[in-house]
């Protein structure tokens, strides 16, 4: 999982034409770690990536996020869904077969 260190590298990664997925987390969450190896693990065939928003806060404001773990799904610079704190992998997997629907 690639980890992304500024605002430049965020919105660049998202713009792919591409679905991606990208965990924000803290150094500090604890619930972080495994959240982002089950994501590593499920969904290798997709590209990853990891922002620690304790280092990006003017990021973190601009998206909205207040809580940790947040997984989300973007495509084409736009958001295509977000799972907050509590979520399955199954979820995350039906979002994306609903975007890979309409590509």
């Amino acid at each position: 999982m690639k980890k992304i260190e500024n605002n430049e590298e965020f919105y660049d990664f998202i713009a792919q034409d591409k679905p991606v997925i990208v965990v924000f987390s803290t150094h500090d969450c604890s619930t972080c770690v495994p959240v982002e190896k089950k994501i590593d693990e499920n969904f290798q065939d997709i590209e990853k990536a990891k922002v620690y928003l304790d280092d990006m806060a003017q990021l973190r404001g601009s998206l909205g996020i207040f809580n940790v773990p947040v997984v989300c799904i973007y495509f084409g610079s736009k958001e295509f869904a977000r799972f907050i704190r509590v979520f399955s992998i199954s979820q995350i997997k039906e979002k994306l077969d609903r975007l890979k629907e309409f590509l």
